[in-house]
């Protein structure tokens, strides 16, 4: 099948970029001896989490107990969760998941780690327990110091629990357009997160785990040689916020946009104003709106959950009915938890079909 024989709006991979994107950050890692656990949130995706696996990452991440689920169901071994899993109903699935894989989970709280090791004795599982330490995103974590210590010393005391180490994700970063500022508060939250390991080694208490980082700081976490494991997702697909930041120090973008959305001229109301297919359910605004592709002097507004428009600066519409525009999203994990699968294509030809079998597993 061709491109232009997709009906519209569907989510496309550019398969040679994406595989160079996978093997640029396989190599990123390698070249700073910092083991890779890419975050499936991105793309929520058996097929792509195991195309991972066999180019060399430890495992995934989830940011949420139903994607772990799901992707234990497609064999998936090796799994971190990466947001505190919180109540008897929730730890209980998480432990019938944790008895068909390696799964470890984060924790920032006592009597969550108190329900977990109550819950893994009754279930008979001994997950691992990842502190999470707050190094300045301000959302989940405990502070950096003498309170990780406090709940490293609670995880230890558990008998149905092992302390795997600690956690640290600097999230409100990852899109500084500034690479110098953006590369400062990275070193300061990967210090943070350093200190505080070796506050906990100081107390006795084995600690080599060090995991988190991000896209848009993974070249600065791995020159920084604090992490002992990376955790990006948007690197495979990229967005258009993305390639407005500095890179490097003004270097090129290590990483290419695989990414991109088809949608469909469905009407020509006026000269200069064609209407899409592609509306608030196709695409994610949180970022702002999408970007279309080789079409100066258009720009776009959504006109509803269903459609979306285009109105060329020059008043004149160079697109027929019926023909195919190209978009870049702002946002990738958001765009791509509204769809079913992804259409892997090279050239004008479509090569492969890949399930988004996580997609809206938020709970």
């Amino acid at each position: 099948m061709k491109l232009n024989q997709l009906d519209t709006p569907v989510l496309l991979i550019e398969e040679d970029a994406f595989l160079r994107n996978m093997k640029r950050m396989q190599e990123l890692a390698e070249k700073a001896g910092i083991a890779y656990r890419p975050h499936a949130k991105a793309h929520k995706s058996s097929e792509i989490a195991k195309m991972q696996i066999d180019a060399g990452a430890v495992g995934v991440c989830c940011a949420k107990l139903g994607e772990a689920e799901v992707l234990v169901s497609h064999d998936i071994k090796d799994i971190l969760i990466t947001t505190p899993v919180i109540g008897i109903s929730k730890l209980t699935r998480m432990m019938r998941i944790a008895n068909k894989a390696k799964i470890s989970v984060v924790a920032d709280n006592s009597e969550n780690i108190a329900e977990m090791a109550a819950v893994a004795q009754t279930c008979g599982v001994r997950p691992d327990v990842v502190i999470e330490v707050d190094v300045g995103q301000g959302r989940c974590g405990v502070q950096p110091g003498d309170a990780a210590l406090d709940l490293a010393y609670e995880v230890m005391s558990a008998d149905w629990l092992n302390f795997k180490g600690l956690q640290g994700y600097q999230g409100a970063i990852q899109m500084t357009t500034s690479f110098a500022e953006r590369d400062v508060a990275a070193r300061k939250a990967v210090g943070l997160l350093t200190d505080t390991a070796e506050l906990i080694r100081k107390a006795g208490l084995p600690l080599d785990y060090l995991t988190g980082g991000g896209s848009g700081t993974s070249v600065i976490d791995a020159a920084a040689a604090g992490l002992t494991e990376l955790q990006p997702g948007g690197y495979l697909f990229m967005d258009s916020r993305y390639r407005e930041i500095e890179w490097d120090g003004g270097n090129s973008i290590p990483f290419e946009q695989s990414l991109t959305l088809l949608a469909s001229v469905i009407s020509l109301p006026e000269p200069g104003r064609c209407i899409l297919d592609m509306g608030l359910k196709a695409v994610s605004s949180d970022g702002g709106p999408p970007v279309p592709v080789n079409l100066p002097g258009a720009s776009f507004k959504f006109a509803g959950e269903e459609h979306s428009e285009l109105v060329f600066e020059n008043g004149s519409c160079p697109l027929a009915l019926g023909d195919k525009v190209a978009f870049v999203p702002t946002h990738c994990d958001t765009t791509v938890n509204l769809y079913d699968r992804f259409i892997a294509y090279s050239g004008e030809d479509v090569v492969d079909v890949w399930n988004i079998a996580a997609r809206g597993r938020v709970q």
